[in-house]
């Protein structure tokens, strides 16, 4: 895969339609019920400026920027973040739209105790902080 995405007889448009291809699909696979906090997606960012440099073959010891890459490639900004994003409130609506075990547990209306201890950052919460709306309005976009 190393070989076909470095090379030169290949058009980088192509090489990215590749990656996009072979390697998102994978990264993606189940990206919808993850719960992103900053250091993962500094994390997600990092895998698609680490396959862009390698598809322009730009060493690390260049010490280019990633805003220079960018422009180098013809991108304005990253997109693999963008799509995790997406993917995860396209997700959220279609649970909201149906009659679920899902939308139960979502709803919290599952009966038993919870475990000691700080809660973990609950995924309703991150849908609110990515909307930047209370999880009420988001269910209401979300029927619409």
């Amino acid at each position: 895969m190393s070989k076909l995405l470095t090379n030169r007889r290949i058009s980088f448009a192509t090489r990215s339609r590749l990656t996009k291809c072979y390697v998102w699909s994978v990264f993606l696979y189940a990206c919808e019920t993850w719960t992103l906090n900053a250091s993962l997606e500094r994390n997600i960012e990092a895998l698609e400026m680490w396959l862009y440099r390698r598809m322009a073959r730009i060493s690390w010891k260049e010490k280019k920027k990633n805003k220079e890459v960018l422009k180098g490639i013809g991108l304005k900004h990253t997109e693999l973040l963008k799509t995790v994003k997406t993917r995860q409130l396209a997700y959220y609506g279609h649970i909201r739209r149906h009659q679920s075990l899902q939308k139960s547990i979502m709803d919290g209306k599952i009966n038993g105790k919870r475990q000691r201890g700080r809660k973990r950052k609950s995924w309703l919460g991150y849908i609110e902080e990515t909307t930047t709306r209370r999880i009420n309005e988001c269910c209401e976009v979300a029927l619409d």
